[in-house]
């Protein structure tokens, strides 16, 4: 069937690919949070999986040019995408072993009738297991032709965002962070070490108050003897829940947190406003 088809497509202007290493936490976009929008583009994600990451590379972009026809409307045989590849002079990259920084420079034309598409891969993570790789590749993607391409930036450093939570609520800042794990450990602890304060308090209180209840003088020491011992175990659990509370707030400020995208969210946007004659500047929060 012969069709003067498709696709007018620049695959990976100006910014281009980079590849690394399985993160021990997801990347945001991975988990399907993906990052403001800078540009006249849209992001799609395509998955792989192959005995070698060229294989998975492979795959995933096979699968992104599946998508794009589909958007387009047309039919993409396994035929067609060979021929593209081919075309485009693809390349999935070379071995396996990338570092974080590392960065793959391509950019692709094809010209036909059709479709102006425009494609940059701004992201990549995979997963090995059983002798296996799944990847995730990040794409930003413009039906309208070429556009600036913007490449997320990650962080795991939080600032005191965490600490002012957790000097609030022990484990809060934790929570913050995406260390749920250790946010409860920090939480129980501090409610453990506060209830058994209280008790031993209480178990105080009765005992000298029961001291001075009686003249015998055996049983004044003995109730005496009670509460200092539980004035002591008072001593200790709140001296605990002090130390327990100020590594929880040290922890909160140092340790690193699940990745995330190191740039303002989109809710939260710097702003220069004229009035007057003045320049004001500052930040809007949109609800």
């Amino acid at each position: 069937m012969k069709k003067n088809l498709l696709l007018t497509a620049f695959i990976g202007v100006a910014a281009a690919a980079f590849a690394q290493k399985s993160h021990p936490d997801k990347l945001p976009w991975v988990e399907g949070k993906l990052p403001p929008v800078k540009g006249r583009y849209e992001y799609k994600i395509s998955e792989g999986d192959g005995s070698t990451l060229r294989q998975a590379r492979d795959d995933a972009f096979g699968g992104v040019l599946v998508d794009l026809g589909n958007l387009a409307g047309i039919d993409v045989s396994s035929r067609s995408i060979v021929e593209l590849k081919s075309e485009l002079g693809y390349s999935a990259g070379g071995g396996s072993d990338y570092v974080e920084t590392s960065k793959q420079s391509t950019t692709f034309n094809i010209k036909r009738q059709g479709v102006n598409v425009s494609l940059t891969k701004v992201g990549e993570y995979y997963e090995y297991q059983h002798g296996s790789y799944h990847l995730w590749e990040l794409y930003e993607v413009s039906m309208s032709g070429p556009f600036k391409a913007f490449r997320p930036e990650y962080t795991a450093i939080y600032g005191l965002s965490g600490a002012w939570r957790s000097a609030i609520l022990p484990g809060w800042g934790q929570f913050h962070k995406g260390k749920t794990l250790k946010g409860v450990g920090f939480l129980a602890g501090e409610a453990a070490l506060a209830t058994g304060a209280l008790l031993c308090e209480m178990r105080r209180a009765d005992s000298y108050r029961k001291s001075q209840e009686t003249t015998n003088l055996a049983i004044i020491k003995d109730y005496r003897d009670r509460a200092d011992r539980w004035t002591l175990n008072r001593n200790v659990a709140l001296g605990a829940a002090a130390g327990l509370y100020l590594w929880n707030v040290l922890d909160a400020a140092l340790a690193k947190g699940k990745v995330k995208y190191a740039g303002l969210p989109q809710n939260l946007q710097p702003f220069v406003l004229e009035a007057d004659g003045y320049y004001y500047c500052g930040l809007s929060l949109k609800f």
